[in-house]
């Protein structure tokens, strides 16, 4: 077959990616808009720009390549050329995702790259120890659960919060001194921490649970590493698929909202006791330390919770990649291309806020430090050994972002889309 019939026979065709594809919405990163492709047979998940998104949206089994290249003229006002076509069509089947185009040995062999993939994306910055797959626990827990997923109980938990807080405001001293008595009594002590353990394993089954309910599947919870804290996780990765913004949000925020929801009950347990007794001090523990540690997840810094939950609410995929990106276009204009309207603001607000906070956490933590060494080691002394410690943790900590970095921007299915391989306008 002449390479004319070739071309005639492929703009003719009529291409179909496989159903069991989900594309995610449209979420800004930076300047552009990027969408989440998730195949479940192999576990791959892959970011792609907004042409990639519309070409791969309508490849439904009924357009030709022909109507689907006049519909991204109309939009795009650009024309991709035959090999751009032969390319777009050899990645797609590469990856299986036309119907067709899953031989079994391809589908294997894919499965076993993407394992491999998460493997070497585990860096010294960042690693994951999955320990549990709960889908069996989630969906019982499902089946409780539903009738509790309604605004008006999200409401009531929060605002039941708020009354807790003022509860221990009005009281601050007394109760933060019966909570501070926990570290003299060893049984008080245990049970505490029995019950943040509890609490901690509720936290994320909060998240699987809450993600199961919305649909999400590959749920996974385990340790993670990310330096410097260890801290239990929940990976819930489809709900990059969600449409839905407030189900994306309610992921990210059940679980603080579990959290602060198993200190409420301590509420009455402390107004019975007076806060006097083991209940007494546990009580105030759990509404003090407790609390905190719920409230806490709530910063949208360090992507904890409440990171996630801004990142949601604004439609963003990576709020601090972008916040940096635009900090780096204040000193060097031309490094990054701007965001569209009000984005930039959006990112510039928040790296400047995530910033400032970082920063004094950090003068916090010095000043704690020199406050503990000083009158061991004299004042001199503590500040070389801190600024020695500070200089070699920054060193260290830019070695290992870039090399991080290299190692994620070299794995497939990671990298940035590029518009410029779409043709010329």
């Amino acid at each position: 077959m002449s390479t004319a019939d070739t071309a005639e026979t492929m703009r003719t065709s009529r291409p179909k990616v496989d159903p069991v594809v989900r594309i995610g919405p449209g979420l800004w990163d930076g300047d552009r808009q990027v969408f989440t492709l998730h195949d479940p047979r192999t576990g791959w998940y892959f970011r792609v720009g907004q042409h990639e998104h519309f070409l791969v949206s309508h490849m439904d089994g009924e357009r030709t390549v022909d109507e689907i290249e006049d519909a991204f003229i109309a939009k795009f006002r650009r024309r991709l050329t035959p090999a751009l076509w032969q390319s777009i069509f050899a990645l797609l089947g590469q990856r299986g995702l036309l119907v067709g185009s899953d031989d079994p040995i391809l589908m294997e062999r894919l499965r076993d790259a993407r394992a491999s993939q998460l493997d070497r994306s585990r860096t010294w910055l960042h690693a994951r120890l999955p320990l549990v797959r709960p889908e069996r626990l989630l969906d019982a827990l499902v089946t409780v659960m539903r009738p509790l997923d309604r605004p008006v109980v999200w409401a009531a938990i929060w605002l039941a919060t708020l009354g807790a807080i003022g509860y221990v405001l009005l009281q601050w001293e007394t109760v933060t001194t019966q909570a501070f008595s926990l570290w003299t009594q060893p049984a008080a002590l245990i049970v505490f921490f029995v019950i943040s353990w509890a609490a901690t394993a509720l936290h994320e089954l909060g998240h699987g649970v809450t993600a199961r309910l919305y649909g999400a599947n590959g749920i996974e919870i385990g340790v993670m590493w990310r330096l410097p804290m260890i801290a239990a996780y929940c990976k819930v990765d489809d709900t990059l698929l969600f449409h839905d913004r407030m189900r994306r949000m309610r992921v990210a925020l059940s679980g603080a909202t579990v959290s602060v929801a198993v200190c409420l009950p301590f509420v009455a347990v402390h107004w019975l006791t007076g806060g006097l007794g083991i209940w007494g001090t546990i009580s105030a523990a759990m509404l003090t330390f407790g609390m905190l540690f719920g409230l806490v997840n709530l910063l949208p810094v360090l992507r904890l919770d409440g990171y996630y939950v801004l990142s949601h609410l604004l439609n963003v995929s990576t709020l601090d990649e972008s916040a940096r990106r635009e900090l780096v276009r204040l000193v060097r204009p031309g490094r990054f291309p701007a965001p569209p309207g009000a984005k930039r603001f959006v990112y510039l607000a928040y790296g400047i806020s995530a910033y400032l906070f970082q920063s004094v956490l950090v003068v916090i933590m010095l000043v704690v430090a020199y406050q503990g060494i000083a009158p061991h080691l004299g004042g001199g002394a503590a500040l070389a050994l801190i600024a020695t410690a500070t200089a070699l943790t920054v060193l260290m900590g830019v070695i290992f972002v870039r090399r991080s970095r290299r190692k994620l921007a070299a794995l497939p299915g990671t990298q940035a889309p590029s518009d410029s391989k779409w043709g010329n306008t």
